[in-house]
Formats: structure tokens, sequence, C-alpha cells
């Protein structure tokens, strides 16, 4: 009898305990099975903020599934919450769980902040660990590039290369990137890249500056050449290391000096450093002060801009370009009248050079300002000097779209696409024409085509845009 009174008194007493001890098991489990279900949901559906708050109602319940912190850093950075994304990459980090697409993410949001060295020291660290994806490879080398960490690049692009050494676009981004510095040894890489119809173009040219310019040696005028070649193709990273290479070879070479300003402008830099630099060492040089005055343009100093403008013309008093730049930034400021004039100037000093009357003409289409008079004469002028130019051809039908001649505006756009067929632009303003002359068909037909061989994000966006406007 006192047996079965204990036994009462246990469940009295310690069942209620035990009970409750139970409960919170049950909510744990449906928090944490909704949870998942909500994290799965909101994946399906693109939603990044619910599928952050699922992903953290999960690791408030079980905090050891690295995964989902690791997933939940990449939304973070998406939603560009950097600096919550760095304490849930620094968790996963402290943990030992990092993975390489993870430290490359965390490096990105050091990037995103603007904290270059702690985001370099980063991709190099992913860099060194034995990463066996070429593609991934390639993706952390444009980064590193984008920050001008020319050294981890290269050791990034090698160990692609070591991986698949046959891959054209590795070896035509090792071309580039040695091309700055290493030049001769630029060559071996550049040679397999031009078996490839996209790096054709680019690498025989840049072959071609290299093996011209060997005799300099490691003279500084070399890597201005190169850098100015890397410049035209785009490759202004690269362009950057080569100047400052020069720079480096020759401390006094003003024009190097300017030329890196103006390269590292174009690479996220300020380049201002280098421009006074630049000013110091050669004051009254015209590319020096033109290169400043660009600077200062692209600060919105307008009128700082016009001195060195004006400085540089008046140390050159016979070079076009700089006719143009003064009238493209007196144009900024909304004097077109006096703008007009020195376009002209550049026409009458340099009038068998098809450049000049396009930049007039360009002018007068962009302001929509005496463009069937001025700027229907100048794009003639420089048709008539390249006639076989697609972007020449291509102006002509916008002074006639302008004029509201639609027959020669499709001619000259139509003439156009048949010398550069593909080309983005063109196809764009072809399907502009259509739609200004209600032929819905082939609007969506050229609109859809330039959306597809756009590498310029505006238009495409542009000819989505339009696409849509349309019904298509």
């Amino acid at each position: 009898m006192r047996y079965v009174r204990n036994i009462s008194i246990f469940v009295l007493i310690l069942l209620p305990v035990i009970a409750a001890f139970f409960v919170p098991t049950g909510v744990h489990a449906f928090g944490l099975s909704q949870g998942f279900r909500d994290a799965a949901y909101a994946q399906v559906n693109s939603s990044r903020l619910n599928e952050t708050e699922a992903l953290q109602t999960i690791l408030s319940y079980e905090p050891w599934h690295y995964d989902k912190w690791l997933r939940l850093g990449e939304l973070q950075y998406a939603m560009e919450e950097y600096q919550a994304a760095i304490t849930t990459f620094a968790t996963v980090d402290k943990a030992g769980k990092l993975t390489a697409r993870g430290e490359f993410e965390y490096g990105k949001c050091f990037l995103a902040l603007g904290e270059y060295e702690k985001a370099r020291d980063i991709f190099r660290s992913v860099s060194e660990r034995g990463v066996v994806d070429t593609r991934f490879l390639l993706e952390l080398a444009e980064v590193q590039e984008s920050i001008n960490d020319s050294n981890g690049t290269k050791t990034t692009l090698l160990l692609a290369h070591g991986l698949d050494p046959n891959d054209h676009k590795i070896n035509y981004a090792l071309g580039v990137q040695l091309a700055a510095t290493q030049p001769d040894d630029a060559v071996f890489f550049l040679n397999d890249a031009l078996s490839d119809m996209e790096y054709q173009v680019a690498s025989s040219a840049l072959m071609n500056i290299i093996l011209t310019t060997q005799v300099l040696g490691q003279d500084a005028s070399r890597f201005i050449y190169i850098g100015q070649e890397l410049s035209l193709l785009g490759e202004w990273e690269a362009a950057s290391a080569a100047f400052l290479n020069s720079t480096a070879i020759d401390p006094k070479n003003a024009y190097a000096w300017a030329l890196a300003g103006e390269a590292v402008q174009h690479v996220n830099g300020d380049g201002y450093p280098y421009l006074q630099k630049a000013l110091e060492l050669d004051p009254h040089s015209d590319i020096v002060n033109g290169l400043a005055a660009l600077y200062y343009r692209r600060q919105s100093k307008l009128d700082v801009a016009l001195i060195y403008l004006y400085a540089a013309a008046e140390n050159n008093p016979n070079e076009s370009t700089w006719q143009i730049e003064i009238g493209a930034t007196l144009a900024l400021q909304g004097n077109l009248e006096e703008a007009l004039m020195h376009y002209q100037m550049a026409t009458l000093m340099d009038s068998e050079n098809w450049v000049t009357w396009r930049q007039l003409a360009a002018f007068c289409v962009l302001h929509n300002y005496k463009v069937d008079t001025e700027g229907f004469e100048a794009a003639r002028r420089a048709l008539l000097l390249n006639p076989d130019s697609p972007s020449l051809l291509d102006l002509m039908g916008t002074v006639y779209m302008i004029m509201d001649n639609l027959s020669e505006a499709e001619r000259f756009y139509l003439q156009a696409n048949q010398v550069a067929p593909n080309q983005a632009e063109i196809l764009y303003h072809l399907g502009q024409l259509y739609m200004e002359k209600g032929d819905t068909k082939n609007a969506l037909y050229y609109l859809q085509q330039a959306a597809v061989f756009a590498t310029d994000n505006r238009i495409r966006e542009n000819a989505n845009r339009l696409i849509r406007q349309i019904g298509g």
C-alpha cells in the first residue's frame, strides 16, 4: 500500500515536470519543420526576405546547419545587407566550415563596403584553396582584376590554366594580364587565343603591339604603347597596370602618369594623385592638361575642366581633339551655340578626317540641335570620307529619323545592318524605326535581335522595355 502511495506521489509531482519537459520539444519540432517548409517555399518563389526569415528560424533551433548559414549570407549579400552578411560568414568561418564559394562571397561583402585590402586578402585566400573548378577561378580572377590586384589575378589565372591549358578564355585573360608587365611571356597565351573567333581580333592586335615594341626592351615607352592598346580593347585594369609599370621604370614621365590617372578612373579608382603628379612634371603638356580636364568633367566641375582644355588647346593649337572636347564640355553647360562653334572649328582644322565630322553630327543628334542643317551636312561629309562605316551609316539613319524621313532612315539603317550584322545598336534603331512606322512584326523582330546581341545592358533593357510596350 505504501508502494502504491509512493507511485501516486511520483505521478502527481513528477509527471507535470516531465510533461513540461516534453512540451517544448513539440514546439521545437513544429517550429523547425515550419522553418524548413517556409525556406523551401520562399526559395521557389524567389522571396529573399521570407527565405531569410525562415533560415533565421531554422538556425535559432539548430545552429549547426552551416549550409543554411552560407545560404543566409548569400541572401543578405544579394539584399545589400553587407554588414549582416559579414557577421553571418564570420560565424561559419569561426566554425571552420566556410567553403570556397562562401569565402568568395565573404570577400565580396568587404568589396561592396569599399574595404579593398580586406577583400583582396580574402580573394587571395580563396585562390590558395586548391579549387579545381575553372569557371569559378575565372569568376574569382575577374573580381580580383576589378580591384587592380594584378598579382592575385595572374596567380588565379595560372591555377585555372593548369587545370585546363587549352581553354581560350583563360589563355586570353592570361595574355592580357601578362602584357602589362611581362609582355614577351604574354605571346604564348595570346597565340592560343588566336584560334578562337571571340578573341582573335583582340589577341592579334595585342600580339602585334608586343612584337613590334620588342626592340624597346624594358623602356617605359614600350609599356605606354601596350597600355594604349589595352585601353582601346577596353582592358582598363591591365592598361592601368601597364601605365603604372611605365612610371616605375621612368618616374619622370608625365605622359605615363597622366595615362595611368585616366585608366584608373575606368576601374573605379580616383586617378587624381597620378594626374597631379603628371601636372607637376609637365604643366604645359596638352595631353596632361586634356586628361586633367576629363577628370574634372567627370566630377561635374565643368568650369575647372574648361580651364585645362583651353590650356591644352593653347599648348597644341593644331590638335582638333581639344576643340571637340571644349565643345562637349560647353554643351554640358547648356551653351550649345558656342559648343557648335568649337565642333565646327575642329572640322576646319581637320577637314579630311571623318572623325571630326562624325563628332559634329553626333553633337547635333545628341542635343537635337540644328540636325537638319549642320547635323545633316556633317553626317553626309563623314560618310563620304568613310563610306563603308556601319556606325556612320547608322548615324545617317538617325539624322533622317529625327528629320522624320523614315524611308531614308530605313535605307541607311538596313545598309548599316548589312555591313555589320548583329550589332545591337543598329538592330535597336531598326526596331525603333518600325515602331514609328507601325510595323509591329518587324519592330518585334529587330528589338528581340537587339536584346539577344546586346553587350551593353542599357540597350538590352531598353529593347525589352519596347518589346513589352508593343505587346511582345
